[in-house]
């Protein structure tokens, strides 16, 4: 396992205040399977789903492919996200751009220190 999934297990057990042993028990791994698994192969989909099930984050946030940590289910049954997708199918790409724009902007000036 590259260190960075590594390191975002381990995080998550910090979050959730239980040790990388701990989670191997509650999940059926053996002693040390995490520290151990892509050390010498990579893990199965399976394991690294069972990680990413227990903490309800998605399988892209623990590989590192992606910072957002909601499932595809958790975003597909939000309504708002919902009602965006429904308002950009009817948008021609010129429109989708400028509010892609638009959005941009509001949560840049939303999130800004």
């Amino acid at each position: 396992m590259d260190d960075n999934m590594y390191q975002r297990i381990r995080a998550l057990c910090k979050e959730r205040g239980i040790t990388i042993r701990a989670l191997e028990k509650q999940l059926g791994f053996p002693e040390s399977y995490i520290n151990k698994m892509g050390k010498t192969n990579r893990p199965s989909i399976d394991s690294v789903a069972k990680v990413a099930n227990f903490f309800g984050v998605s399988i892209d946030y623990i590989y590192g492919n992606s910072e957002i940590r909601s499932t595809a289910d958790d975003v597909f049954q939000d309504e708002t996200i919902i009602s965006l997708q429904r308002a950009c199918e009817k948008m021609s790409e010129e429109d989708k751009s400028k509010s892609l724009q638009m959005l941009r902007i509001a949560f840049d000036y939303a999130f800004s220190e």
